[in-house]
């Protein structure tokens, strides 16, 4: 009767673990969807950055992915954009920084 409340009890802890273990590792899949950052990025970003791109050792634009994607690397897409102003290359037009701006400003919300 002891082994068999100890196997009951130890495949209810591994079935507790892997709940808790997948959960914490899962992918948030947030989509990103605001309507003035989102087709920006797609237009300024993704064709280097996105799936198939040749930077996206650098950085991985995925929309899908906001969290990762985006909220993730916010500093560094808010330093290379803004600050230094070295991307999209090409650069950006002041009213596109001083949207990009705004965006951010506002806690760069995915939607």
């Amino acid at each position: 009767m002891n082994r068999n409340r100890l196997l009951v009890g130890a495949l209810l802890g591994c079935a507790l673990f892997t709940g808790l273990f997948s959960a914490s590792c899962s992918k948030d899949s947030t989509a990103f969807e605001h309507t003035t950052m989102r087709p920006w990025f797609d237009s300024k970003c993704g064709s280097c950055h996105g799936s198939g791109g040749s930077n996206r050792i650098q950085w991985a634009y995925d929309p899908n992915d906001y969290t990762g994607s985006i909220k993730g690397k916010i500093s560094k897409i808010y330093s290379v954009v803004y600050n230094k102003r070295s991307m999209p290359p090409g650069g950006a037009t002041q009213t596109e920084l001083d949207a990009f701006k705004a965006w951010y400003d506002a806690g760069y919300p995915a939607k």
